[in-house]
C-alpha cells in the first residue's frame, strides 16, 4: 500500500493486491490447522455417521432437549441392546447351572403341571372395571439408554409408597448392570407386601422383570418370592411357549413383553393372557412412538402409535402399556383406549424421594403417591392436564393428588 514501506515487492508476487494476499494466507493456515488435526486422529476409527461405540447417553429425562452425556457402560459395535442382553444372560444361565443358588434346583425338580396357579392375583390385580386404568410400579433406577437416572429408596420404602399409592402390582427389575435392583431387592419388596395380608387393600403381587431365557431363572426368581415375570418375545421367538409352560409349572403368572404385530400374535399362539405392549425397540432402546417433550405426549394420535396393536388381543386377554408412559394424560387416553394397566419406571422413581415442605403450614410428602393417585383418577382426556398440574392442584385428577398431600 501507498505510504507503507514493504520488503518485498507485493504486487510483483501477489498482482490482485495485498488482500488477496492475506486472504490466501488465512486459508492456507486452516486448512494446514485441519491437516494437523487429523494427522493425530486413529486411521481405524468409526467413519462418520457410523454407530458410536458408546450407544448408551444420559439425560435428565428422556424426550427432552437436555445436553446428553456418554454412559460409563459401552457395548460392542456390532451388537444390539437385545443381542448384549441375550449375550450376558448365557453367561449367567451357565453360572446358575453351575452353581444353583438353595432351593432352585429343589424346583426345578418339582416343576409339574400339577403346579399351575389356581388362583390369579396378578391378572385379577390388573383387570379392573371398565373405565378405569391401573398403574403398575417398575423398581429400577438405571437403564441402558440413561445409565443412573436417581439415587433411589431402599426396596421396602418403595414397596410401602406403593402399596399406600393405591398400586396394582410391582414389577422389579433384577438386572443389577442394566436396571440397579437384584432379586435381593425383590425379596424385600415381596416381604412388606407379605405383612399386608388380611388388610385392605390386599398385598400388592410382585413380578421379576428380566430377560428370561431358561427355566432356572424362572426358578430363582420363584424362589425369591416373585409371584409372576415377564418374558420378553423378541428374545424367546417360537420358545415362549416353552417358556410360558415352564412358568406356570413353576406357580407363576407371566406377561408377555411384545413389541410388534408378529410378537403379539406368537405370544397368543403360546396361550399368553396379559399382554405387556412396549414402547420400545430392542435393537437401539429407543421409543417405537416418540413423545414431545413439550407437548408431554405421542408426536402422533395414539391410534398411530405402537399402542394401537393393544386392538388386536385377543378378548378376555388384559393389556399392559410399558415405555415412557410418563403424564397423566397419556394413561388416559390408554385408558380410553382399552389398556388395563401402565407400566411406569422412570417417572415414579425419580419421584419417589421425600420431598421437603416448602413452608411452616405444609408437611414433606413424596411426588409417587401423588402421581400414582392422578393415573388413576377417572379424569378427562379433553380437558385433562399434565401430571405437574395435576400433582399442584389444576385441573382433572387435582383431587386425587391433593388428598394423598393432605393425610
Amino acid at each position: 500500500p501507498r505510504g507503507i514501506p514493504c520488503v518485498f515487492p507485493v504486487r510483483a508476487v501477489f498482482p490482485k493486491g495485498p488482500m488477496v494476499c492475506v486472504r490466501t494466507l488465512c486459508l492456507l493456515l486452516v486448512l494446514a490447522a485441519a491437516a494437523g488435526t487429523l494427522a493425530f486422529l486413529p486411521m481405524a476409527g468409526p467413519r462418520i455417521g457410523a454407530p458410536s461405540p458408546y450407544r448408551h447417553f444420559s439425560a435428565k429425562s428422556e424426550g427432552t432437549a437436555s445436553s446428553m452425556r456418554v454412559s460409563h457402560r459401552p457395548l460392542s459395535l456390532h451388537m444390539s441392546v437385545l443381542e448384549d442382553m441375550v449375550a450376558r444372560k448365557q453367561k449367567v444361565i451357565e453360572e446358575l447351572k453351575a452353581n444353583p443358588p438353595p432351593g432352585v434346583a429343589e424346583r426345578l425338580e418339582a416343576m409339574s403341571e400339577a403346579n399351575k396357579p389356581k388362583k390369579t392375583p396378578i391378572f385379577k390385580a390388573l383387570k379392573k372395571p371398565k373405565g378405569t386404568i391401573t398403574v403398575m410400579p417398575q423398581m429400577k433406577f438405571k437403564t441402558p439408554k440413561l445409565g443412573k437416572f436417581c439415587e433411589p429408596p431402599e426396596a421396602d420404602i418403595l414397596s410401602g409408597h406403593y402399596y399406600e399409592a393405591g398400586a396394582a402390582a410391582i414389577a422389579c427389575s433384577t438386572d443389577e448392570e442394566l436396571f440397579g435392583f437384584t432379586l435381593k431387592d425383590l425379596k424385600i419388596a415381596k416381604s412388606v407386601q407379605d405383612k399386608k395380608k388380611g388388610e385392605f387393600p390386599s398385598p400388592l403381587p410382585v413380578l421379576a422383570y428380566d430377560v428370561m431365557l431358561d427355566p432356572i431363572q424362572l426358578a430363582e426368581a420363584a424362589e425369591a418370592g416373585a409371584q409372576g415375570v415377564f418374558l420378553n418375545v423378541a428374545a424367546l421367538g417360537d420358545r415362549t411357549k416353552e417358556m410360558g409352560e415352564a412358568a406356570e409349572n413353576l406357580g407363576l403368572e407371566w406377561i408377555a413383553e411384545v413389541h410388534s404385530e408378529e410378537e403379539l400374535q406368537t405370544a397368543a399362539d403360546a396361550g399368553c393372557t396379559i399382554f405387556g405392549i412396549c414402547n420400545r425397540n430392542m435393537e437401539t432402546y429407543d421409543l417405537l412412538s416418540p413423545v414431545d417433550s413439550v407437548l408431554r405426549d405421542w408426536t402422533t394420535p395414539i391410534e398411530e402409535t405402537i399402542f394401537a396393536l393393544g386392538d388386536k388381543v385377543p378378548a378376555g386377554c388384559l393389556k399392559v402399556a410399558m415405555g415412557n408412559v410418563n403424564e397423566t394424560l397419556m394413561a388416559w387416553k390408554l385408558r380410553d383406549a382399552g389398556y388395563n394397566c401402565v407400566m411406569i419406571g422412570e417417572t415414579l422413581m425419580r419421584g419417589s424421594e421425600m420431598r421437603m415442605a416448602s413452608g411452616p403450614y405444609q408437611s414433606a410428602y413424596n411426588e409417587a403417591k401423588g402421581l400414582i393417585k392422578a393415573f388413576r383418577s377417572k379424569g378427562s382426556v379433553k380437558y385433562g392436564p399434565s401430571s405437574t398440574a395435576s400433582f399442584y392442584g389444576k385441573g382433572e385428577g387435582a383431587k386425587e393428588t391433593l388428598g394423598m398431600l393432605s393425610m
